[in-house]
């Protein structure tokens, strides 16, 4: 009896000190924050690391269960594979694509110009608006717009040397990332015991399970659907690169890698790819960039109705109105990184929101 009271006392004394603590650190958090950024910044490497195993390890799995190969081996092929496709984007694709950013954001002055040029020759001088009181409203409207949409591209290719700058800063943790990924890949099962023992100390047994079943369905939706669209999103940009090309499209390395990365975004990705494909063509040939827009709507017509299906279809189990509502719900909690992820993360509450009426069904016809 004794013991259990000292016990009890013991762990309020805890409590309190902890709680103490914590109003502490609340109290000076301002002071704390600059050392709790540098600590995850330290911490960023090795996070990073763990996300560059997690996305090679089908890889390297595929290659130990088809060729039968060693671990080591698997890991050897798979590092040189990524090293030869990085040579090989930053020996001849992304020159290309800078030279490409560089000469299109030259360019933007000249846009508005180009514009009320084509203006004044298809609406002004055309005889069907001479007896209508239009013209003078399109110039207006496009005098204001124009600069507006000029300083739109301005500030968003500013953003990406800013971030390619950033990027490249941060080269060295990056490389240190991807040393580190080796050792995670290949000793990937003694850190998943490790954080299993984890999370059942935490959680303790009953909990543990929930918690892995959990994350097991949502590598397996994560796993599944971004590895099915990045796919599909590549050879997207392939195609797009092909037919923008013979339809003689302007910086068709750059506006072809755009249309594949917004294709990764579903639903609303596509149109925004086609819409910056489109509105660049415009400023420098307007029928060029209605065929150009032409093509990449037929394009998208045969990703959604043969290609995305191939890839992805039936493999998240969603409906268009809960996919849409995910991608909405998602880009407004987390901009662009949630459009994508919303699609699975939304799979696997689905998956468990069925359960739960279903049992919840199972446990009422019993009772009756």
């Amino acid at each position: 009896m004794k013991l259990n009271k000292k016990i009890h006392y013991f762990n309020m004394i805890i409590a309190v000190i902890i709680s103490y603590i914590g109003i502490k650190f609340i109290d000076h958090f301002e002071f704390f924050l600059p050392k709790i950024n540098k600590f995850m910044g330290m911490l960023y490497p090795f996070v990073l690391s763990f996300i560059v195993a997690y996305i090679l390890n089908p890889i390297v799995v595929f290659l130990e269960g088809r060729f039968k190969l060693k671990r080591g081996r698997s890991i050897l092929i798979t590092y040189i594979g990524i090293i030869g496709i990085l040579v090989i984007f930053t020996s001849f694709v992304l020159p290309r694509i800078t030279s490409n950013i560089v000469e299109l954001f030259k360019s933007m002055p000249d846009f508005s110009k180009t514009a009320q040029k084509w203006i004044n020759q298809t609406v002004v001088k055309n005889k069907i608006f001479t007896n209508v009181d239009l013209s003078n409203g399109l110039q207006n409207d496009m005098k204001s717009y124009i600069p507006k949409l000029s300083n739109l591209f301005m500030t968003s290719f500013d953003t990406i040397l800013t971030g390619t700058i950033a990027l490249t800063t941060s080269f060295l943790s990056i490389l240190f990332s991807f040393i580190i990924s080796i050792y995670v890949l290949h000793d990937k099962e003694k850190f998943i015991e490790f954080g299993k023992k984890i999370v059942y100390i935490l959680l303790k047994k009953k909990n543990g399970d929930r918690f892995l079943n959990f994350g097991k369905t949502l590598h397996r939706m994560i796993g599944i659907y971004i590895g099915a669209k990045a796919l599909d999103s590549t050879i997207i940009a392939v195609m797009a690169f092909i037919g923008i090309s013979m339809l003689h499209s302007k910086y068709k390395l750059l506006l072809s890698m755009i249309v594949g990365i917004t294709n990764m975004i579903p639903y609303f990705g596509p149109f925004i790819g086609m819409t910056v494909v489109f509105v660049i063509n415009l400023f420098y040939s307007p029928i060029n960039a209605i065929w150009i827009l032409v093509f990449l709507i037929l394009l998208q017509q045969f990703d959604g109705w043969y290609l995305d299906p191939k890839l992805t279809g039936g493999k998240v189990g969603m409906n268009p109105f809960l996919a849409i509502l995910s991608v909405t719900m998602g880009g407004g909690f987390l901009g662009i990184t949630g459009m994508i992820l919303g699609i699975p993360i939304m799979a696997v509450i689905k998956i468990y929101v069925d359960y739960f009426i279903e049992k919840q069904d199972a446990n009422m016809r019993q009772n009756t």
